[in-house]
């Protein structure tokens, strides 16, 4: 399925319930509309809901499309908490 890229700046939305958070991007050999992508790998800021705190990486993002031999995130991917990440850089649409 292709979807608008998810780059620096654009943050996790959290799962069931969790709070937003920010993701670091870990790249910077390919820049989406002069930013960094981000790719598998890239670490997910701790989360919140009541008590319960976790964090968590980039898990699931394209198979084809890669910059410094890891997949591009895209919009609605997940990290490995299961929580999903925004993809704001809409003039490179990323498939598979």
């Amino acid at each position: 399925m292709t979807m608008p890229c998810s780059i620096a700046g654009d943050m996790s939305i959290g799962h069931a319930g969790f709070s937003p958070a920010a993701i670091t991007p870990t790249t910077a050999t390919v820049l989406v509309m002069v930013t960094p992508p981000h790719v598998v790998g890239d670490v997910i800021a701790p989360h919140v809901l009541g008590q319960a705190v976790h964090g968590g990486t980039v898990g699931k993002a394209s198979t084809t499309v890669l910059a410094g031999n890891k997949g591009v995130a895209r919009l609605m991917d997940k990290g490995d908490c299961q929580s999903l990440i925004l993809g704001t850089g809409a003039t490179v649409m990323v498939g598979g």
